[in-house]
């Protein structure tokens, strides 16, 4: 008896998952924001299609290699400061993911197929919850994005012209221009740069979060066996049933191998940026006020935002993966252990199999495949983050005067 084929559906359940399902992707919302981006990683149907949306990638992708090398080019002519510092390691980490996906795309897309066709596996109550759950992470990272670029439209500006324009093609025109027009032109410079490095570096890394929270759902095949109807299961529990079993859970822990292998490096990036940003932010916020103070609490409290909710949710959602992992595979032995006759050597030696392969090669995401993502690695940041601010306010003297007086 196989206890995967036991699941039963009506036939309106079927048709109903096949019209919802069949051309809609349950990361739809997500994959539009970032064709939206210039980023569209699923081909298009129509060859002319295709075509605009290649010319589009190499457009924003030229323009991120742009600005990302441009503020290299800057660092060699001017002085570094905290907050330029920060918002350049931004530019550098979007830069670098958008780079990185585009070189794994061919794994990215089984991932997305893998998303779509365990999904459709899930009952219409489960389909819409993630849905929902899509949806809502889309509407606030639009929301982060906006909340980047009103900041560039609203704060007054505090510009060296010079220093401004001289890594851009209009250096040598910026001084016939008026300056309401130079004004109106840094704010569009801005918020472009803006909407495209802080937009995509945003919404990658709520898709990333989104498929480590559908990466649990590719275990609901599993919950069948918590079912009363699993108990009588136990007395029929035979060796092709437990390599079914195996076989099933293989084939989970391939699809999060290779979710981790196109996202490895990925994280481990994110998390050297939201390290340097908060210790340059920390550093800007320590020093003497000057006309830019607003502008950089501005970039600071949207930074550590995000950085803050990056390193939480990543780490958490991450690590669930992992414990849910864990629980699936005890069903496997709880289920043999509740047989009532003797089991035999063979199935008790596919079980051995199972716990030794899941000891040596656990299914979980990695930091560039040194350190698991999970809890216990969320505490060691905090605490090496919270010992380099408490550094910085000892060493500030300033500081130290304000808090003591």
């Amino acid at each position: 008896m196989k206890i995967f084929d036991t699941r039963v559906h009506t036939e309106g359940d079927y048709s109903l998952r096949r019209r919802t399902m069949a051309n809609v992707h349950p990361l739809r919302p997500v994959l539009t924001s970032l064709a939206v981006l210039g980023f569209k990683i699923e081909d298009s149907s129509g060859a002319v299609t295709r075509i605009i949306f290649r010319l589009y990638l190499v457009l924003v992708t030229a323009g991120l290699h742009y600005w990302a090398l441009s503020d290299v080019v800057w660092y060699f002519r001017n002085r570094i400061q905290e907050d330029v510092l920060a918002e350049s390691v931004t530019v550098w980490a979007s830069m670098a993911t958008v780079d990185l996906l585009i070189w794994k795309r061919k794994s990215f897309l089984k991932i997305l197929s893998t998303v779509k066709t365990e999904t459709e596996k899930l009952s219409l109550e489960e389909q819409r919850r993630f849905k929902y759950v899509v949806w809502t992470v889309c509407f606030l990272t639009w929301g982060f994005n906006f909340l980047y670029i009103t900041q560039n439209l609203l704060f007054s500006l505090h510009v060296d012209h010079d220093k401004y324009f001289s890594n851009t093609p209009l250096y040598f025109f910026y001084k016939g221009m008026s300056e309401k027009q130079i004004a109106i032109f840094i704010r569009i410079d801005r918020s472009v740069e803006c909407f495209f490095i802080q937009g995509t570096l945003t919404m990658i890394i709520s898709l990333y979060i989104l498929l480590c929270i559908n990466a649990k759902l590719w275990l609901k095949k599993f919950d069948d066996y918590d079912k009363p109807a699993s108990s009588t299961y136990a007395s029929s529990f035979t060796l092709d049933d437990v390599r079914c079993f195996r076989a099933t859970f293989d084939q989970f822990a391939r699809n999060i191998e290779r979710l981790d292998d196109v996202f490895c490096e990925i994280v481990a990036m994110w998390l050297l940026m939201i390290l340097i940003t908060l210790c340059v932010r920390v550093l800007s916020l320590l020093n003497p006020r000057t006309p830019k103070t607003d502008r950089i609490i501005e970039n600071t409290v949207l930074a550590l935002s995000r950085a803050i909710v990056t390193l939480f949710v990543v780490s958490l959602v991450s690590g669930n993966v992992y414990d849910e992992s864990a629980i699936s595979l005890n069903k496997l032995e709880a289920l043999v252990r509740r047989k009532e006759p003797v089991q035999n050597f063979a199935v008790y030696h596919e079980v051995q199999i199972a716990f030794q392969k899941f000891s040596f090669f656990p299914t979980q995401l990695t930091v560039w495949k040194v350190t698991p993502l999970n809890r216990s690695f969320l505490m060691t940041c905090i605490g090496m983050m919270t010992t380099y601010v408490i550094i910085c306010i000892q060493l500030n003297p300033s500081v130290l005067n304000s808090l003591s007086g």
